[in-house]
């Protein structure tokens, strides 16, 4: 019964994980992006979200002739964010909790499910503020610090998620030394970009390579259990 529930988990990892990779390379499809052209990079997403002053808001967007179509892009990348991108992750980052923790019985998986929900709610709030913000630039000032602070519980929850995974990876019955180093990532890239903001990048970054390794375990663990079982 351990063996099924394991292989359950296991594979609900994989599938919210591939789910999170998918939806991450459609983001760089969507029509508006690409009509967007030499006026986008996907930099500026991060950068829109932690935009604290008016004149950072603005370099975001560009010159007169950039404006239009980049408000059009990042409207689009936010809808696509608020329908299926942030369920995914955090449904990875549930799945990929329990799958480490082997259930709900150890208190450092319902604190890390808890701590993945809050970053699901701070994400909702910065990117719901995000898309007001996208009607009136230039009268929006007013909502940039909350959309920035929402964007910086998120960030921080998403490290101390994976911090908490880095922990239930150090059980003594499902040690898993490499991948427990991995996911502290978050926690330095985090930590980096709150010094220094243009290193925001490094949140992304440090969440991708802590996060792949996750879903690769998950995918190993079901098909050996898949070819092991009866």
């Amino acid at each position: 019964m351990e063996s099924r529930s394991h292989r359950l988990w296991a594979g609900l990892t994989v599938l919210t994980g591939l789910a999170t990779v998918a939806i991450t390379v459609a983001f760089q499809m969507l029509p508006q992006v690409v009509a967007a052209g030499a006026c986008w990079a996907p930099g500026k997403v991060v950068e829109f979200e932690l935009a604290r002053t008016l004149a950072q808001l603005l370099d975001v967007f560009g010159g007169e002739a950039c404006r239009a179509p980049v408000v059009s892009a990042m409207d689009a990348v936010n809808h696509l964010d608020v329908k299926a991108y942030i369920p995914a992750y955090t449904a990875f980052a549930i799945c990929a909790a329990v799958f480490l923790g082997g259930g709900l019985r150890k208190p450092l998986v319902p604190a890390a499910v808890g701590v993945a929900l809050l970053a699901l709610a701070a994400d909702y709030v910065e990117t719901f503020t995000l898309l007001q913000i996208t009607r009136d630039l230039e009268g929006s000032a007013h909502l940039l610090l909350r959309a920035s602070d929402s964007a910086w519980v998120k960030f921080a929850a998403l490290a101390l998620h994976a911090f908490l995974l880095s922990r239930i990876c150090m059980a003594p019955e499902t040690r898993r030394p490499i991948l427990a180093m991995l996911l502290l990532l978050p926690m330095v890239g985090t930590a980096f970009a709150a010094i220094d903001n243009s290193r925001a990048a490094l949140m992304t970054y440090a969440l991708v390579l802590s996060w792949a390794p996750v879903l690769l375990v998950a995918a190993r663990d079901l098909v050996r259990r898949s070819f092991s079982s009866p």
